[in-house]
């Protein structure tokens, strides 16, 4: 008998190239055999270089999406993307902490997309700070940490803020002299994973990519160090797949 593979949640929007989202997510979790079950939270219409519009799923539909499968599925990890704001990731955390309480959850906040378009609203900082504490892993890139955490302090510095709540992996994909340098922050620990190669190229949805292969090896029960190093392994893979913005999985 084949062994039962752990399942892995996926709290995102529809990409329909695939290259980020909810399908991203499957992809990642398959090839890492973990089982993908997908909450949609919005439709996109957009190609890997181009986003032309985005369409929210109303809040009681994704609520009663999360709720049948919760009562159903016991997710060892729970990995959210893109939400219409912080009022309505609560309500969804809140279901988490009702039905799957002990899921390690992932959040990767999408809150602008590459080509600028803006995603989530704004989120007070009270609100944040609620969110957070029911939050494993927060995996934003030095952009979204600038959106998150205002002011004119430094990503580092904002970074280590924010670990007082919870895990902060600080990505650097974004970063213009650290390139693929992702630094992890926790409230006893600060760690720097360098990438074993700099790509010319690069693919659309490499933040989703990541965080949900992260949530993959948690799942496969990897402590956290360990389960970015692996992940770190698969998004460079994935990164020298193909020549084009779109990644393959195996």
């Amino acid at each position: 008998m084949l062994p039962t593979r752990p399942i892995a949640f996926s709290i995102a929007g529809f990409d329909p190239c695939a290259g980020a989202g909810l399908l991203a997510d499957c992809k990642t979790f398959e090839a890492n055999q973990v089982y993908g079950i997908g909450i949609l939270t919005a439709n996109t219409i957009q190609t890997e270089d181009s986003f032309t519009a985005l369409h929210w799923e109303e809040g009681d539909t994704v609520r009663q999406q999360l709720e049948v499968l919760l009562q159903r599925y016991s997710p060892r990890v729970i990995k959210i993307g893109i939400v219409q704001s912080g009022e309505e990731l609560l309500t969804y955390l809140e279901l988490i902490q009702r039905y799957a309480p002990t899921a390690f959850v992932v959040w990767d906040p999408v809150l602008r997309s590459s080509t600028h378009f803006d995603l989530t609203s704004p989120i007070e900082e009270n609100m944040l700070w609620a969110i957070l504490e029911q939050i494993d892993l927060i995996t934003p890139n030095y952009p979204e940490i600038d959106l998150l955490v205002t002011g004119t302090a430094p990503p580092i510095a904002k970074a280590k803020y924010l670990s007082t709540a919870c895990a902060v992996l600080l990505k650097g994909g974004h970063h213009p002299h650290l390139k693929g340098q992702d630094q992890l922050f926790t409230a006893t620990a600060h760690h720097v994973f360098y990438p074993q190669k700099i790509y010319n190229t690069t693919k659309h949805g490499t933040g989703c990519i990541l965080s949900s292969a992260i949530a993959s090896y948690v799942a496969l029960d990897y402590p956290l160090f360990s389960a970015i190093a692996k992940a770190k392994q698969y998004i460079e893979k994935t990164i020298g797949s193909t020549s084009t913005l779109l990644a393959y999985h195996v």
